[in-house]
């Protein structure tokens, strides 16, 4: 019985192997969920598995729940390496001059929700935002270019 209590790995991760081996199918899928692209899934996977392992978990020794810290640093990375997914698509039909009145938060907001398929909660999420912040500046957005256009 001693063999099989020192067989057991410590709570504390000892490299990044171990910390890959522990969580990188767990977050692979929450990754996978979100970006919906394989390959992006797994360059997004180990990015952010090597700097949470060398900002967060080696600058603090005792970790209780590493998993759930895990998913909120990958949560506020991702929002950043999605940012781009947010832009226009080429050739959209959106009237340039009234999008140019929006600011740079209600651009990002109305591209994601009306272009890009992404849901209230989905971006309240990804942006550390409170969805009622997300609806309303969605809602500013719509009024501004509907009385840039004349309704």
């Amino acid at each position: 019985m001693l063999k099989a209590v020192l067989n057991v790995p410590s709570a504390e991760p000892k490299d990044i192997r171990w910390f890959y081996d522990q969580y990188a199918p767990m977050l692979l899928g929450y990754i996978n969920g979100i970006v919906q692209d394989h390959q992006k899934s797994e360059e997004h996977l180990v990015t952010i598995l090597t700097s949470f392992v060398k900002e967060v978990i080696l600058q603090e020794k005792s970790r209780l729940n590493i998993w759930l810290e895990l998913r909120q640093y990958a949560q506020s990375k991702l929002t950043f390496f999605t940012a781009k997914d947010h832009q226009p698509k080429p050739g959209s039909t959106a009237n340039k001059g009234n999008i140019d009145l929006l600011n740079d938060l209600q651009k990002k907001i109305f591209y994601a929700v009306y272009y890009h398929g992404k849901t209230i909660p989905y971006l309240a999420a990804t942006m550390g935002s409170d969805e009622a912040e997300i609806r309303n500046q969605l809602k500013l957005a719509i009024d501004k270019m509907r009385r840039a256009s004349g309704h």
